[in-house]
This record gives structure tokens, sequence and C-alpha cells, in this order.
């Protein structure tokens, strides 16, 4: 493997990366509120080419729902908040308890869970869960991300192209 590929990214567009050492278990995330727009649900039908009719027409709870995986975004933006990691994802482990409808105000909460070291790598664990207006459980999720594919001894230096940091729309 080349020295380019053996090296761990050190900053990018928003800034500094955030380094394992950085990370703290246990961290509050804080609150992102998401409002789920008729083209949100659209576009996410697209990106996945599922059109269930109840994704656009009707369903069994009254009215048109969005797909399930639309949920995977808005806790990233939120992790993405307070941390700019650049990673691998590793692991999605998701629950949705109600469906979520085209023009819902959803509250989403989170906190760090965990980090460890693997094989010389990285990772790292958070929780997140959404809530409806009236405070009912919607979704909750538990993500584990490799924090790079490179060992944790390569050196971190220069400039990254892309980042964990994303627009907070679908």
């Amino acid at each position: 493997m080349s020295e380019e590929a053996r090296t761990r990214v050190e900053f990018d567009e928003h800034g500094k990366r955030t380094t394992y050492d950085e990370i703290e278990v246990g961290k509050d995330l804080g609150s992102l509120e998401w409002v789920v727009g008729g083209n949100d649900i659209e576009k996410q039908c697209a990106i996945d080419e599922d059109f269930h009719p109840w994704f656009a027409l009707d369903s069994e709870w009254n009215g048109v729902i969005a797909p399930p995986q639309i949920q995977y975004r808005p806790p990233r933006w939120l992790l993405s908040r307070t941390y700019n990691i650049r990673g691998v994802f590793y692991r999605w482990d998701f629950e949705n308890l109600k469906p979520i409808r085209p023009g819902e105000k959803i509250t989403i909460t989170g906190r760090i869970l965990d980090k460890w070291i693997d094989r010389d790598r990285e990772f790292m664990s958070y929780e997140a869960e959404g809530r409806d207006a009236g405070g009912e459980l919607v979704f909750r999720t538990t993500r584990v991300h490799a924090l790079d594919v490179v060992e944790r001894t390569a050196p971190r230096k220069g400039a990254g192209q892309d980042s964990g940091i994303k627009q907070e729309k679908i």
C-alpha cells in the first residue's frame, strides 16, 4: 500500500477532523427538529427505488407515510453538529414504532454510547431517537462508525475533500 493510502486526513473544508481521543462517551448530542416534507418522501423513494403506494397515495395508517429508511440522515446530521467525523458506516440498527407522516415535526436527540479500538482501528457508537410533537417515540437507532479504514497508527496529515458534515436535507 502506498504511503498516501496509509495516511489519515487531518482536516477538510469544515476544519480539523475529530480524533478518537476527542470523542466523549456519554456526551449528549443535543436535539434537532426535523419536518418531513412531501418532496423529502418523493426523493427518498427515488434514492431507494422504493415506490410502494403507501409512500404516494394512501396507507393502512390513513394517509401517506414516509419510507422507514428516511430516518437515516437526521441522526447523522445531529452527530455532525458536534463531531467532524470521517469514517465508514459499520453497523445500523433501528426500530420504527410509528409511521412518519409528511408535515410531521420530529425532535431527534442522541448521545455517544461507546468508543473502542479493534485491530488497530478506531470505532465509535451513538444512539438517537425521534419523537413526535406529542412526545411519542417514533423511531430509535444505534449506529457504529469505523473512524477510518486506515490503522490508527497511520499519520494524520493533509486535507480531505469529503466530510462527515452533511447538508441537513434529504
